[in-house]
């Protein structure tokens, strides 16, 4: 939730829509902004903050409806369920000494270029 791959994506608009008082004409493209959702203060306490031990929320970082993404099930079990217990198991002390120091790229797809952990 907190730094989605999926930052953004476009839709096209099928019909005339309103929308929080706007109009929004049958064919126009608009944008939503995945990464702004998921920090949404009116939904997430400290919205901007990575607190891992956070409670179970719903988030935009899968997409959701006909474009929800088709392996977040995979990922979510494969990552969640196997590799992160495999990895904490056998270093149960890794730490990220200077979080400041991970670099991000992308804003479409995003994930971060360098990762620099101690592994204990």
């Amino acid at each position: 939730r907190w730094v989605a791959p999926i930052q953004a994506s476009s839709r096209l608009v099928t019909e005339d829509t309103e929308l929080g008082g706007f109009d929004i004409p049958k064919g126009d493209t608009v944008m939503t902004i995945q990464a702004s959702a998921n920090r949404d203060e009116e939904l997430y306490e400290d919205g901007e903050s990575f607190l891992v031990f956070r409670d179970k929320n719903p988030h935009q970082a899968f997409g959701n409806g006909p474009h929800h993404c088709a392996g977040a099930h995979v990922a979510r079990r494969t990552v969640g369920k196997i590799i992160l217990p495999m990895l904490f198991d056998r270093f149960p002390r890794m730490a990220l000494p200077k979080p400041e120091e991970v670099v991000w790229k992308g804003f479409g797809f995003r994930g971060p270029i360098n990762l620099p952990v101690v592994l204990n």
